[in-house]
């Protein structure tokens, strides 16, 4: 894996610019309107998630320009509301431990703070929280398997092939560890910094930044070992030939006679 080149790849697109700008600017305008019951926001995630995911398949596909062109934002919406969708099933375990650590220290504030059973609640609601942080990156870490898997073949049911996205982490775990390090926390922090540094201004570009890295280094990892899983990803077949096939050498004449 060229994880260096994961970090500096979209900046050789002729249109990087203009490709980076976009992205940032829908996922600026979604927040500007996630007033209305969160959709926009939701709608401008969906669209950036299916870009990840055409970027993936690029990356995986080996093309010489990986970053795809803005175009056909309804299947990037499609795409990118189903992979949301299936990452969702997958953080419910995470939602329900936040949930449940809310209740215990609810149960502090209502009450008297300074007896034992306040004290109780304290120590439950920080065990769970410290259990759901665990949780939520154990599934951070293995919601990449079937997240890259649905952008190659684009089945759903990807999602909960356990088997099958556990095979895929298993083929080359220390390259797997890496994508994941270098895509989200290191990626992560830098678009973080970004933002911090420029207070503000960039974050939402560094933040699309951050998840065309993710692309490319998963979509390494996939070639590492991956074959094509649809037939739209195999090399094109030779075209057949209506002729017969030539003759090196022609039948032999018998010896003349001397």
């Amino acid at each position: 894996m060229d994880v260096g080149k994961a970090f500096t790849y979209m900046f050789e697109d002729k249109d990087w610019i203009v490709k980076i700008l976009i992205g940032g600017g829908i996922l600026l305008l979604g927040l500007i309107f996630s007033w209305l019951l969160f959709i926009p926001l939701i709608a401008a995630s969906a669209i950036l998630v299916g870009y990840m995911l055409a970027a993936l398949r690029n990356t995986y596909e080996g093309r010489p320009t990986p970053l795809p062109e803005w175009q056909n934002f309804g299947d990037l919406f499609v795409r990118g509301i189903t992979a949301m969708v299936g990452l969702l099933i997958w953080a419910l375990p995470a939602l329900v431990l936040a949930c449940c650590t809310i209740i215990p220290f609810a149960l502090v504030n209502n009450g008297d703070s300074r007896n034992a059973m306040a004290g109780l609640f304290s120590l439950i609601g920080t065990c769970l929280a410290c259990i759901t942080v665990i949780v939520a990156l154990a599934i951070s870490l293995f919601t990449y398997a079937p997240l890259t898997n649905f952008a190659l073949n684009n089945q759903v049911n990807t999602f909960w092939d356990f088997q099958g996205n556990w095979r895929f982490i298993r083929a080359n775990f220390n390259h797997y560890i890496i994508a994941w390090l270098m895509g989200t926390v290191v990626a992560g922090f830098i678009a973080s910094a970004v933002g911090s540094i420029t207070c503000g201004l960039l974050s939402f570009f560094a933040s699309f930044w951050a998840m065309l890295v993710a692309a490319n280094l998963f979509g390494q990892y996939a070639r590492l070992g991956m074959l094509p899983t649809d037939s739209g990803m195999l090399p094109p077949s030779p075209p057949p030939t209506d002729e017969p096939p030539s003759m090196m050498q022609g039948p032999m004449e018998p010896a003349a006679s001397a």
